[in-house]
């Protein structure tokens, strides 16, 4: 950031310093005030009575002087409010008084309401009121400053010089009136902000918790998206991967971080948003914080930031692996960095009496690159919880401060759907009201539903909408909204029709197998879980498309309709839920916690509907009919039975010939220390009841056969896949381990026939090659796959 100037003399017409401070003692006063003396209290008495005919009131008496008061006129009132407003934000050079004027290139002289300078920028108000309220046009207003614009860039440059590069802008405030629509439109077309009654009375207010730091939320809502010259900070900095997820990790000065910071989501004021900042910020903690940082205290961990740009510039340096160094440029924007966590720590700086231009204090900052919103609020609220417990009214707060008005598509589809889920918790219709769990809140069995995945589950299936086309881009991008949604792409009338909906249909199952859903995530539960609400999502996606097939849109649709159409089939899943034994329900439960087990559970569900009624027959659960085979795991099961037999003989069997049995050298020497110590854990939690390799798992030989020297024992009976890394030349034991879990487990349901097949196909090669000893040629490959349907290694089974 470029050196910031600090005015020793102001420009004509504005004041600075100690006459900046008595003239705002007058402007902030809501009367006028004068003072008439007399020699007798007679003589007073009768320049009283003229002076309150004239509109003034007694404000004080003395023994032979009256402090008379006045309201201000309207007008002069609105133009006050809007300057006090400039100066307790913090800026540091306001106009006089409301003669001030500037000198147009034509010798003209225009007047101006306020202007207000700070560091970075100049704001200049013009403001307008009504007496009675109503409709009133500013039209001439918005003339006005379209022929002052380019004459005020002029005299900034003049009375400011060009360096710094001041951002200039005109806005307009309004009390009282009802703007035209056409004038609000011509306003946003001309850049020119609206500043109404309600946005001074909030910001006023947001001044006494901010402080001068309210400057930079004013700022970064009228100046939103805008270059800001001034703004603009470069820094070192190392950057880092999580994920998908780019982080900056850097120190730079509080004060500049202020700048570019924000709290609330909110896009409209509100005395709502209001009570968000005084939870998250409470002045009493910035005091005391304020006071310690005057005292030489410094803070050792990171405030955490968002930083909303699609791409940060990022000049690199040296790369380390994953990590990178080099100099970040921070965006040069007003409310660019949302404060994940750290707010006291940064905002208390507002509190200190250090001067920013002599602070050379810094912070440490730990930056993410354009988050998600809702991914915003969860690491918030997971930060919170671990640290003092955030209470549940703020969570709801920070999350309906979600702009569902926001210009940005995606963001209006988290908003609402976030806000759609908070609405179940509290809807008296609703069954999973009081299930919802949110901070503050102790999770049971009951209260088990997290608002991420409820929420994720809206937007993954598109039931409230999808987004076409790129924000920012020519064209635009546009929220079609989905059967949930519509016809009314209103957010309010989204979040009415989605969330009755909800209610409807969640209610068939709380209704129709009350038991059940009672359990929660209980023993014996599975509907009314994280998991089960997801898989009852996708079913409702799948039914809408169903019974769209013959024309019918449930976009036109009303809430009750959608849930009268899907009942009927929903019921035949609501009777197996209902008469089901445990094993039934937990061959859903114990499917697994990925979001492919919910789709599969979701095909289970479609195919109990296809089984009641054949006439239910999507395409999709015809695939996943034909692809299942009961006979074949039964087999696929013997099989396995015997692969694990003949591994665990072989590889004991060649560790022993290799490292010799002295002392247990083939277990010291040809075994992974990991692989080891869970051995013997097992080994001792049961009292040495067998050897200590018999506590070793399938998926244990894997990392036997690839542990330091023991490839070479191994490759040529165990390669079945003829080239590649180690690793990935003898997959075939995870693939087995991971169909090992289902063949071994009834209830997580058969195997496809092709898991069948290659269950079959590698039971011939281990009987061949591994228990056989017949070595493999070259580098044949054996064993075919769609390395694509590889996973993970799942849960470990004993051998």
């Amino acid at each position: 950031m470029g050196d910031r100037a600090t005015m020793t003399e102001a420009p004509e017409g504005l004041v600075i310093d100690d006459e900046l401070r008595s003239v705002a003692a007058g402007r902030a006063r809501r009367v006028d005030q004068k003072t008439i003396s007399a020699n007798s209290v007679a003589t007073l008495d009768m320049k009283l009575a003229a002076e309150e005919a004239d509109g003034w009131r007694l404000g004080k008496r003395n023994l032979r002087s009256i402090r008379l008061e006045r309201d201000k006129p309207a007008d002069r009132q609105l133009e006050d409010d809007v300057w006090t407003l400039f100066h307790r934000m913090g800026f540091t050079a306001l106009n006089r008084d409301r003669t001030f004027s500037i000198t147009t290139k034509d010798g003209a002289r225009r007047q101006i309401d306020v202007l207000a300078r700070d560091d970075e920028t100049v704001f200049v108000v013009e403001c307008t009121h009504s007496r009675d309220g109503g409709s009133k046009s500013i039209k001439q207003l918005l003339d006005k400053i379209g022929a002052i614009r380019e004459d005020l860039v002029g005299w900034v440059h003049t009375s400011f010089g060009r360096s710094p590069k001041l951002k200039i802008k005109i806005a307009i405030a309004t009390r009282n009136v009802d703007l035209r629509p056409a004038d609000r439109e011509r306003a946003a077309l001309a850049g020119v902000p609206i500043i109404t009654e309600a946005d001074l009375d909030y910001y006023q207010r947001l001044t006494g918790i901010l402080r001068s730091a309210a400057r930079y939320q004013f700022l970064g809502r009228y100046l939103r998206g805008e270059k800001v010259e001034g703004l603009r900070t470069r820094v070192p900095a190392t950057r880092g991967r999580v994920g998908d997820t780019t982080f900056y990790s850097f120190l730079m000065s509080p004060h500049d971080l202020l700048r570019i910071s924000y709290i609330s989501h909110m896009g409209k004021t509100s005395n709502d948003d209001l009570d968000t900042y005084q939870r998250m910020v409470k002045p009493a903690r910035l005091k005391a914080i304020g006071a310690y940082l005057d005292g030489g205290g410094t803070f050792p961990t990171n405030i955490v930031v968002n930083i909303k740009l699609d791409t940060l510039n990022f000049d690199l340096g040296e790369n380390f692996g994953q990590t990178s160094t080099g100099m970040l440029n921070l965006p040069g924007q007003y409310g660019s960095a949302w404060v994940i966590d750290g707010q006291h720590r940064l905002y208390g700086f507002a509190y200190a009496g250090r001067s920013p231009d002599e602070d050379d204090s810094v912070v440490s900052v730990l930056a993410y690159e354009n988050l998600p919103v809702r991914k915003e609020v969860e690491m918030f609220v997971d930060i919170n919880t671990k640290q003092v417990k955030v209470q549940r009214n703020l969570v709801n707060e920070i999350i309906s401060s979600l702009n569902i008005e926001d210009e940005d598509p995606r963001k209006r589809l988290a908003a609402i759907a976030a806000r759609t889920v908070l609405r179940l918790d509290e809807d008296k219709r609703s069954p999973v009201r009081g299930r919802i769990l949110t901070v503050g809140e102790q999770k049971d069995n009951v209260r088990c539903l997290t608002l991420t995945s409820l929420a994720d589950g809206l937007e993954g299936n598109n039931l409230l909408g999808t987004v076409h086309g790129t924000f920012g881009r020519k064209g635009g991008a546009t929220l079609q909204p989905g059967p949930l949604g519509g016809p009314s792409d209103k957010p309010s009338a989204m979040m009415d029709k989605a969330t009755a909906t909800l209610a409807g249909y969640f209610s068939l199952f709380a209704d129709g197998a009350p038991e059940h859903w009672s359990f929660g995530d209980a023993k014996g539960g599975y509907l009314c879980t994280n998991l089960g609400s997801r898989a009852l999502l996708v079913l409702l996606r799948k039914l809408i498309v169903f019974i769209e097939r013959d024309g019918t849109r449930a976009s036109s649709l009303d809430a009750e309709e959608i849930v009268e159409l899907v009942a009927p089939l929903a019921q035949h899943v609501v009777a197996f839920f209902r008469n089901g034994s445990a094993a039934d329900v937990a061959s859903f439960r114990n499917r697994g916690s990925s979001l492919a087990s919910v789709d599969q559970n979701a095909l289970q569900m479609m195919a109990i509907i296809h089984s009641a009624d054949s006439g239910f027959n999507p395409p999709e659960v015809k695939r996943y009919l034909d692809s299942q085979d009961a006979e074949g795991t039964k087999r696929a099961h013997d099989m396995i039975q015997e692969i694990n037999r003949i591994l665990f003989d072989d590889v004991i069997a060649t560790l022993k010939a290799a490292y010799g049995e002295t002392r247990d050298a083939w277990w010291n020497q040809g075994i992974p220390k990991a692989i080891k110590n869970e051995a013997d854990k097992q080994y001792n939690n049961e009292n040495g009841e067998k050897e200590r390799w018999r506590y070793l798992y399938f998926i244990d030989y894997l990392g036997i056969v690839l542990h330091e020297g023991n490839w070479e024992l191994f490759k040529d009976r165990y390669n079945f896949y003829g080239k590649g890394a180690k690793a990935s030349l003898i997959r075939w034991i995870a693939r087995v381990n991971k169909a090992r879990t289902v063949t071994h487990h009834a209830e997580k349901g058969p195997l496809s026939r092709d898991e069948v097949a290659y269950v079959e196909r590698v039971h011939e090669l281990v009987k061949r090659h591994i228990e056989g000893n017949e070595p493999i040629e070259g580098r044949r490959q054996l064993l075919f796959d769609d390395r694509g349907a590889e996973a993970k290694a799942p849960e470990a089974e004993a051998a």
